[in-house]
C-alpha cells in the first residue's frame, strides 16, 4: 500500500473515531466544551512527549487536520520514523480551543499507538544491531489496522513481512497437517516452479526440505543452540528465519546464531502505549 493509501486510510479511521467521541460528527455534541466555553477563543497548543518515541503518525494527523479544519494551523516538528526525546514538542497547534478541545483525544490516540509499536520496534532493532539478522513484523496485528500497524513497524527500523495470504507463499505447520505431514507436502510441491517458504519445528523436517530444494526456512519456536546448529549445518543451502517465543530478553542470544529474519509478534501485539499529551501554552 503505497502513502497515499496509507493517508486516505488514516484519515477515515480518524473520522470514524471522533464520530465515536462525538456520537456524529456534530461538535455541538462536546457537552463540556460547550457548556464552558461560548465564544471563539484563539490558543497555541502543543502536543509533546512525556517519554522517549520513535514518532508514528504525525504526518498523517497534519493532513487529517489541514483537511478537515483548515482554520487550525499545525506545525509538524519531525518526520516519522525520528527518536524523540521527551518532553520535546511534537506538534504546534493555533485555533479554535472548543475545536482542539473535541479533536484532543482522537489524534492523541491515533499518535499514541502508532508510536508505541514504532517505538517498541526500535527496541528490537537496536539489539540486532551487531548483527546481520534483520527484523521482520507478522500479520497478528489489531483488527482494521494492519496497514497502518506495518508501516509503524518500518518506521521503528523493522521489514514487513507479508501482508495477508495474497501476496506470498507461507507453508505452516497446520498446511502440513492438513495434507498428512513434511513428506506429503514437500510431494505436493515437487515439480512446481514457484517461490515458497516452509515453517519447521523439528531437524528432521530441516533436513527433508532442504533434500527437497527448499531455500526459505522457518524455524518455528526453537531455542537459540538449536538453530544455531541447524544453522551451521544448512545456513549455505537456504535462508532462514527465527519465529516463535522471541522477545526482548532473549532476542540478543537468537541475533548471535547466523539467522537471516528473526520474527515476532510482540512488537505489535505487546506494545504498552507510550505517553504523548495535549497541552495550551
Amino acid at each position: 500500500m503505497n502513502f497515499s493509501s496509507l493517508t486516505k486510510l488514516a484519515a477515515n479511521l480518524l473520522i470514524s473515531e471522533l464520530k465515536a467521541d462525538l456520537g456524529k460528527i456534530n461538535f455541538n455534541q462536546d457537552k463540556t466544551t460547550r457548556l464552558l466555553i461560548k465564544k471563539t477563543k484563539i490558543v497555541n497548543v502543543r502536543i509533546f512527549t512525556k517519554e522517549k518515541i520513535v514518532l508514528c503518525g504525525g504526518k498523517f494527523v497534519k493532513d487529517f487536520i489541514s483537511k478537515n479544519f483548515p482554520k487550525i494551523k499545525i506545525k509538524l516538528n519531525y518526520r516519522d520514523g525520528d527518536e524523540i526525546n521527551k518532553n520535546s514538542n511534537l506538534i504546534l497547534l493555533d485555533g479554535d480551543v472548543r475545536l482542539i478541545l473535541k479533536i484532543e483525544r482522537t489524534i492523541l490516540n491515533f499518535l499514541q499507538h502508532l508510536s508505541s509499536i514504532s517505538s517498541e520496534t526500535k527496541k528490537y532493532v537496536v539489539k540486532l544491531k551487531k548483527s546481520n539478522t534483520k527484523l521482520l513484523d507478522t500479520r497478528k496485528t489489531t483488527c482494521g489496522l494492519r496497514y497502518l500497524e506495518k508501516y509503524a513497524t518500518k518506521m521503528g527500523g523493522a521489514i514487513n513481512h507479508r501482508f495477508g495470504l495474497f501476496d506470498e507463499i507461507l507453508i505452516k505447520d497446520n498446511h502440513i497437517k492438513a495434507l498428512g505431514g513434511i513428506t506429503n507436502t514437500l510431494k505436493t510441491l515437487k515439480g512446481k516452479k514457484i517461490n515458497y517458504k516452509i515453517e519447521c519445528d523439528t531437524l528432521s523436517q530441516v533436513r527433508d526440505c532442504i533434500a527437497a530444494g527448499s531455500k526459505y526456512i522457518l524455524l518455528d519456536n526453537m531455542s537459540p543452540n538449536k538453530v544455531k546448529k541447524i544453522i551451521n549445518c544448512f545456513g549455505k543451502k537456504a535462508k532462514f528465519e527465527v519465529s516463535g517465543g522471541v522477545n526482548l530478553k532473549n532476542i540478543t542470544k537468537y541475533s548471535k546464531v547466523g539467522a537471516n529474519y528473526i520474527s515476532t509478534s510482540k512488537i505489535t501485539l505487546c506494545s504498552k502505549s507510550v505517553d504523548i499529551s495535549l497541552e495550551l501554552i
